[in-house]
């Protein structure tokens, strides 16, 4: 019986009217869904193999192991590239001739030698890496690497390194000892839990929205059908057989997709797009049962919201059957256009960045948001009344036909095109609010496009001696001028020390003694100096005379700015390069607050996450929108077919698909880009947004594509449809 019930329920699934639409619907939903659930695995994947790698060559200091001789001298240090974030470069030194190698590592560098990441290699070749440490001895193989794209080094100073600024190790990884310290790509990365909200937030609640609307499309010839089977004597067991039936093959078809999506992920390391995360294989193959669970459970769900929605006795509440005429909720709709005014105008009210300025913002686009739908209702009506003129002014039945459906039942399209403005206001405040925390990197870029590389900040290593300082300001290349700064926050002093050559190239007085600046010079790289050095209400001093290198060496809070001669740009890589050629550590160079420009690296690439997992929801979301609408039109498709045989006009269906589809989702995709960007001008009247134009592009092309698929789709069915329609009794 169960199996006669299962060829029933295929068959009345392949000859209703939205039956395409439903099969397509219910495959990319578990396809979906599945993503979902491969995504979250996936990440907690990548942080486990990091975590297990990144151990891996964690090294084992002596003071752990003190029964053990010492094997080699180990000190992380920090780099950056231009315009990325920072990476972690270990110095390193064998004391040995058997001493363990790191992971990865064929062979022990020579003092002024490197070995690469193959991602910093190719990263890092117009920025000077292959020169930057010495010599590149060789790249590290995959195992000695957290992940495939990290950017790692191993170098050996060419000065070498000693007891004194490097610590003694007996190995690297757990078989050596207790590893405590391990560095690399985690130490850059925001934490698992941040990651797997991105997919739990931005994929499962749209997947889980186009689950219940696949589930649900064509539900009024289900519901029917399930009456007569309950009338008949038909059980809920036997309702269940015949969904199960009907939807099995799209099911099993959406799960196929999922595992031949995971299947290449076990076989190759998959570069995402936007992010430029490489997916490791070896990850998602350490986590294939998993993997298969999650594509397993995303079928099993959208089987089972499938039969969860079977609902015998209760056609009237289908979500594809048009709502009766009802009057808009007009006193909702006005409250839009207000709150949208609060949300943009509000803030001014008040002081930027207090708290009633942010609590004022985020008021009304939440009001906005939430009152949307109904002035899109109400927007809907009266358009459709307009577009009923026009058709009937123009000879045109499809605007007549189409406007009179918008005035009658608004709701319809209100859902259509409000459930993306709002899914697209919604994922721009996010990606906005991320970037609130970059307010000192936007300074810092302020001053890179106001001076450029003409000043730039050198921190030595820790424990660097003077006469080591003084060896790498002598090889500077002519005319780059240094002078330390040294801040003492106790007294609320800083004091700018140097040769009077340097100090007087910006404008600075010039004494053997310690001089009070009693006004900030005009020179610009001068006021940048004091704007990144000092605090509000320090106290300024010059000092000519005074050694650079001593004040560098011996006080704690003290800094090297080199000048370059008459603002001309300094090169940061070659400068880096001396560094490393003439100080055992090396040494931190960048651009006056630079160090914000680098951190803020972490949150960009957060941001490019959020819009990776945001435009997926985006897409998600609508084609849920999509099949809902396209599922409404079908449904009242077959009233069209003798207004095509009356009018004569073929590519009526076409058309009225058009206005029904088309239009209100390409008009979805740019409102909502150009709404969400007005909710959060307040907050980016400062530049301060990692809202690209190519992401609000790539969203908005989505949605009108989307549109497109559904016009083709619905005016094809609806054709046929009508091709197929006879009067009673012929």
């Amino acid at each position: 019986m169960y199996r006669q019930l299962l060829r029933v329920g295929r068959a009345a699934g392949s000859r209703s009217e939205a039956g395409g639409v439903r099969f397509a619907a219910l495959v990319v939903s578990v396809l979906a869904l599945a993503l979902v659930g491969v995504a979250l695995v996936a990440t907690h994947a990548a942080y486990e193999g990091q975590r297990e790698r990144g151990t891996a060559r964690g090294p084992v200091f002596r003071e752990d192991r003190p029964e053990l001789p010492a094997r080699a001298l180990w000190k992380a240090a920090g780099d950056s590239l231009t315009g990325g974030g920072r990476f972690t470069v270990v110095l390193v030194e064998p004391l040995t001739a058997d001493a363990p190698l790191p992971p990865g590592v064929a062979a022990w560098p020579a003092r002024g030698e490197a070995v690469l990441s193959p991602r910093l290699r190719g990263a890092g070749a117009d920025d000077g890496i292959g020169e930057r440490y010495g010599r590149v001895a060789g790249t590290i193989a995959a195992e000695g690497l957290q992940s495939p794209d990290e950017l790692f080094a191993y170098v050996r100073p060419l000065s070498g390194l000693t007891g004194r600024n490097a610590s003694p190790i007996v190995g690297f990884g757990p078989a050596a000892g207790p590893v405590y310290f391990a560095v690399g790509q985690t130490d850059q990365a925001k934490p698992e839990g941040n990651f797997l909200v991105m997919p739990g937030v931005l994929g499962l609640l749209p997947a889980g929205i186009l689950v219940v609307v696949a589930a649900r499309s064509g539900a009024h010839g289900r519901d029917r059908r399930a009456t007569v089977v309950t009338v008949l004597g038909g059980t809920a067991r036997a309702r269940a057989v015949l969904l199960v039936g009907e939807t099995w093959r799209p099911v099993a078809l959406g799960a196929a997709l999922a595992l031949a999506a995971v299947a290449v992920s076990w076989a190759t390391d998959l570069r995402l797009p936007w992010t430029g995360h490489v997916v490791a294989a070896a990850d998602m193959r350490a986590w294939a049962g998993a993997l298969l669970l999650a594509v397993l459970a995303a079928a099993v769900a959208v089987l089972g919201a499938a039969v969860a929605v079977d609902r015998p006795g209760r056609t009237r509440t289908g979500t594809t059957r048009p709502v009766a005429a009802r009057r808009a909720p007009a006193r909702w709709a006005v409250l839009c256009p207000v709150l949208l005014l609060v949300a943009v105008r509000g803030p001014d009210l008040f002081e930027p960045g207090t708290t009633p300025y942010v609590f004022v913002n985020w008021i009304g686009a939440a009001g906005t948001l939430a009152t949307l739908p109904a002035a899109v209702a109400v927007l809907t009506a009266r358009l459709g009344r307009g577009m009923a003129r026009l058709g009937r002014r123009l000879g045109s039945p499809a605007l007549l036909v189409s406007g009179r459906r918008a005035a009658a039942h608004p709701r319809p399209a209100a859902r259509l095109v409000s459930g993306v403005v709002v899914a697209l206001g919604l994922l721009i405040q996010i990606v906005v609010w991320q970037a609130q925390f970059g307010s000192q990197a936007r300074a810092a870029q302020a001053a890179v496009d106001r001076i450029g590389t003409a000043a730039l900040v050198v921190r030595p290593g820790s424990e660097v001696t003077e006469r080591q300082i003084d060896g790498f300001l002598a090889a500077l290349p002519d005319g780059l001028d240094a002078i330390a700064t040294v801040t003492d926050p106790r007294r609320g002093t800083l004091t700018l020390k140097g040769e009077c050559t340097s100090l007087t190239a910006l404008g600075l007085p010039c004494s053997g003694e310690r001089t009070p600046l009693t006004r900030v010079p005009g020179d610009p790289r001068a006021q940048e100096i004091i704007t990144w050095n000092g605090t509000p209400g320090v106290r300024l001093y010059t000092q000519g005379g005074a050694s650079v290198a001593r004040s560098a060496a011996r006080d704690d809070f003290a800094q090297i700015v080199l000048i370059s001669p008459r603002g001309a740009p300094a090169s940061v890589p070659e400068v880096k390069r001396l560094a490393y050629r003439t100080l055992p550590t090396g040494a931190d160079v960048h651009t006056l607050g630079g160090e914000w420009l680098v951190s803020s690296q972490v949150n960009k690439d957060h941001g490019r996450w959020i819009f990776l997992f945001g435009f997926f929801g985006i897409l998600v979301l609508t084609v849920a929108m999509t099949v809902s609408g396209t599922a409404e039109f079908l449904r009242n498709g077959r009233a069209l077919a003798p207004l095509t045989v009356l009018s004569g006009d073929r590519g009526l269906q076409r058309t009225t698909a058009a206005w029904s589809l088309l239009v209100p989702l390409v008009l979805a995709g740019t409102a909502g880009c150009a709404i969400g960007l007005w909710l959060a001008l307040p907050r980016t009247a400062d530049g301060g947004s990692y809202v690209s134009g190519d992401f609000l592009a790539a969203c908005a092309a989505a949605v009108a594509a989307m549109g497109v698929v559904a016009w083709i789709w619905a005016s094809s069915v609806a054709g046929r449809q009508a091709r197929r329609w006879r009067p009673r009794g012929e």
